[in-house]
């Protein structure tokens, strides 16, 4: 029996993509990730991460969903990221058939699974599945590489961004900076909360 698992990188960020991606085995190759050392990508370093991509990719049918800054802006005007998350988890599930495992981005499965278009299918979707299960691991490395070196590579044409974090100082230092700001144009997240407070001045600045 074909299994997919289905895991995104870089869901909070301010800056960059959001990638989600799908990876699919018969019931047996799970065995194989495990072998390589397949996990959560959190678990794992970078460069871990990084020599597994490759093994995951032979092994495994794969898909992979890069929704740009610039998209979720403009999809944000009309609905919110969880909508946004689970319409394109649900077509990538339904892209590959048999039974799904996913990494609950919310709370409500049923809630989840219903804007998903996937409620009443053969679908498992649970918090911290990248964990339980390896074929959501390797979803999981396959989101957390592909985002990151595209990270790398805007690094390299504007200079240091940090990881796209609210919370990462290198980050925030490049947006408070305008003409960093500037480059960055598309690859911001405008609609986050991150970025309004970065671009509404204080009492204090005055």
């Amino acid at each position: 029996m074909l299994i997919s698992g289905l895991d995104e990188a870089g869901r909070g960020p301010v800056l960059g993509p959001l990638v989600i991606s799908i990876a699919s085995v018969d019931n047996g190759g799970e065995a194989e990730l495990v072998e390589l050392g397949v996990t959560d990508s959190k678990r794992l370093t970078s460069s871990k991460r990084e020599e597994l991509f490759p093994e995951i990719k032979k092994l495994c049918k794969h898909q992979i969903r890069v929704i740009s800054a610039s998209e979720l802006n403009e999809r944000m005007g009309r609905e919110s990221l969880n909508v946004i998350e689970a319409k394109e988890m649900g077509v990538l599930a339904l892209s590959m058939g048999g039974r799904v495992y996913i990494d609950l981005p919310e709370r409500n499965a049923s809630g989840f699974l219903m804007k998903a278009g996937l409620f009443g299918r053969d679908v498992v979707a649970e918090h911290k599945a990248d964990l339980k299960y390896p074929i959501v691991g390797a979803a999981s490395i396959l989101a957390k590489v592909t985002r990151d070196r595209m990270i790398s590579d805007l690094a390299e044409k504007v200079g240091e961004i940090g990881s796209g974090y609210p919370a990462d100082e290198r980050t925030i230092a490049a947006l408070k900076d305008p003409e960093r700001r500037m480059k960055l144009r598309g690859e911001i997240r405008t609609r986050w909360s991150t970025m309004e407070r970065i671009l509404q001045p204080k009492i204090t600045d005055f």
